[in-house]
């Protein structure tokens, strides 16, 4: 319920969508909920912001700007912690060989996979069963690479 919660308000209000769920996520919910004139949870706020009326997501939007505000008179970059929780993550997993093994694991069964696809006769039936594997595949291996080099920034 706090991913949908989380999802819906970075739509409206990103720097409050950024805060909940993390240390400053408590003072970002109490702002929303007072302009939504709910209880600060997370089910009467995701609740109250599907049925907000536009002049209230327009209050949340100035809730964002002045939340973003009281951020930057604090020195407190919500970004930055986002960035440092995830090489924090990196930093777990540094000796730990599970995920490289993963990793190189999905590649061969990628390398081998594609060899094997395109090097025997398949039916025209097979085709989605292929893109299916392919894609899935693709997907494990993009999750690899973000995981060692890095996800989506702040800008995308």
């Amino acid at each position: 319920m706090a991913f949908k919660l989380k999802g819906l308000l970075k739509l409206v209000a990103p720097t409050v969508g950024t805060a909940i769920g993390g240390p400053m996520g408590g003072m970002a919910a109490k702002a929303v909920a007072q302009v939504l004139d709910c209880p600060p949870e997370p089910e009467a706020i995701e609740e109250a912001l599907e049925n907000a009326p536009p002049e209230k997501l327009e209050q949340v939007k100035q809730v964002d700007k002045d939340f973003a505000l009281k951020m930057k008179q604090l020195d407190i970059d919500l970004y930055a912690r986002e960035v440092d929780d995830r090489k924090d993550a990196r930093k777990a997993f540094a000796r730990d060989l599970t995920p490289k093994m993963f990793c190189i694991l999905a590649l061969v069964l990628y390398g081998v996979y594609v060899m094997t696809v395109t090097i025997m006769p398949h039916d025209q039936n097979d085709e989605t069963i292929i893109s299916l594997v392919l894609g899935q595949l693709s997907g494990i291996l993009g999750t690899c690479a973000a995981f060692f080099y890095g996800g989506k920034g702040r800008g995308g």
